[in-house]
C-alpha cells in the first residue's frame, strides 16, 4: 500500500511542477494561482494541498529538481581545466537549462536556491571559510555572492556560448584569487 501511495505522491508531485513550468513559460510565479496551477495539472485543490502550501513550494521543489545534478561548488572553481567534478558545474546547469528553463528565469531563482535545506551545511566554500574563522554571517554572504555571480554572468547575453569556456576560466581565477585573499587575511590576523 505505501508504495502505491508513494508512486502516486510522486505522480502528482511531477504533475505540479510541470505545470508550474507551462504557466511559467508564460508569466512569472508572482501572478501564478493555485486555481490555475490545479487545472494545468488536471488534479484539485485538495490534492494540491496535500502535496504544496501554496505555488512557491511548488517552485522552490522545481528548483531543486532542476540544481539535483549540481556539482558541490567549491569543486566547480578550476572544472573547465583538466579536473572535472562529479555532477555538473552551476553555471552550465543556468546555461543549459533545458526543461527547466522557465523556472530558471523567474526572478525567484537564486533566493529559491539559496533557500534550500541545507545550502550552506552542504557549501563547501561556506565550510572553508567558516573554517578559517570567519563568522557563519560572513561565510553565507560570501557563498551568496559567488553564486548570485555565477547565475548573472551564466545568464548574461555578453557571455557568449562560442566565449564561455574562456570566460568561464577567467572567473574561476577570480574567484579562486578571492578565495585565498580572505584565507590569507585570516592567517595573518
Amino acid at each position: 500500500m505505501g508504495k502505491r501511495l508513494g508512486k502516486y505522491t510522486t505522480r502528482t508531485e511531477d504533475a505540479v511542477k510541470q505545470a508550474l513550468l507551462k504557466l511559467l513559460a508564460r508569466k512569472p510565479l508572482s501572478e501564478v494561482s493555485v486555481s490555475e496551477l490545479c487545472r494545468e495539472a488536471h488534479i484539485s485543490r485538495s490534492t494540491f494541498y496535500e502535496h504544496f502550501g501554496n505555488p512557491g513550494d511548488a517552485y522552490d521543489a522545481l528548483v531543486a529538481d532542476a540544481m539535483g545534478e549540481m556539482s558541490p561548488l567549491m569543486s566547480q572553481v578550476a572544472c573547465s581545466d583538466r579536473f572535472r567534478p562529479s555532477g555538473k558545474p552551476f553555471c552550465a546547469l543556468v546555461r543549459d537549462t533545458g526543461d527547466y528553463a522557465p523556472a530558471v528565469r523567474d526572478n525567484r531563482f537564486l533566493d529559491s536556491l539559496v533557500a534550500q535545506d541545507g545550502a550552506y551545511g552542504e557549501h563547501d566554500l561556506y565550510g572553508l571559510l567558516t573554517g578559517a574563522g570567519y563568522t557563519e554571517a560572513q561565510a553565507k554572504a560570501v557563498c551568496s555572492f559567488q553564486m548570485s555571480g555565477c547565475f548573472t554572468a551564466a545568464r548574461s547575453t555578453a557571455a557568449p556560448a562560442e566565449e564561455w569556456e574562456q570566460i568561464r576560466a577567467v572567473i574561476d581565477r577570480f574567484i579562486l584569487g578571492g578565495i585565498a585573499a580572505c584565507l590569507a587575511a585570516k592567517r595573518a590576523e
